[in-house]
């Protein structure tokens, strides 16, 4: 009995993200480039949705210490006239809030979450209304499952996201192989990844 409960996905996960924290404590993880080789992938990120016109809503996170250096790229973004929202903390959820680019960002409210904007919020159903989602993540693999921290957060900031194309945004070698991750029922499937390296979608 106890040999199947440490097969069920939710043990598998809590090992895998042990080890990855570990790994990314350890890791000189962001290049001094890392900010700018990220902003340098905007076109090819932009580029997952073709058919889009005009300004997008582009939701995404303020990087804590050991994830990527997205806000480079969030300006770039900024900069051409899309929207772009940052999770707010709310209790068990995430609420969301528009960011500019330039504006200061106040204090982490908890451990593990980023900086948040002081722009009027916009429910935690923000994200039915996104274009584009930059989810954080310790993995992804190549099937599109991506492991989150633990917290539950984005897992139901996703619920809302039916339409919308979710990137994960991890560093390269947090890329792996299909079907190395688990999957449960209630995990939303990241349609692409974005690394240093650039942008690759992901299967089913």
């Amino acid at each position: 009995m106890e040999e199947n409960s440490q097969q069920t996905p939710a043990v598998r996960k809590k090992a895998l993200r042990t080890g990855l924290r570990t790994e990314r404590a350890a890791t000189g993880h962001r290049a001094p480039d890392e900010d700018a080789r990220l902003a340098g992938r905007a076109d090819e990120l932009l580029a997952l949705l073709p058919r889009a016109t005009g300004p997008l809503r582009i939701a995404a996170f303020d990087p804590t210490p050991t994830e990527p250096d997205v806000r480079m790229l969030l300006r770039v973004l900024a900069a051409r006239g899309h929207r772009i929202l940052l999770p707010v903390h709310a209790g068990e959820r995430i609420d969301w809030a528009a960011w500019d680019g330039s504006s200061p960002l106040a204090p982490p409210p908890a451990r593990g979450f980023g900086g948040e904007p002081s722009g009027p919020r916009e429910g935690a159903d923000a994200l039915a209304r996104a274009d584009l989602v930059l989810a954080p993540a310790l993995a992804v693999d190549r099937s599109g499952t991506r492991l989150g921290h633990g917290g539950g957060y984005y897992d139901r900031a996703l619920e809302h996201a039916r339409t919308t194309a979710v990137v994960a945004v991890v560093h390269p070698w947090e890329v792996l192989a299909p079907g190395a991750l688990p999957r449960e029922a209630h995990d939303r499937p990241a349609h692409a990844v974005l690394t240093t390296d650039g942008v690759e979608r992901l299967g089913s």
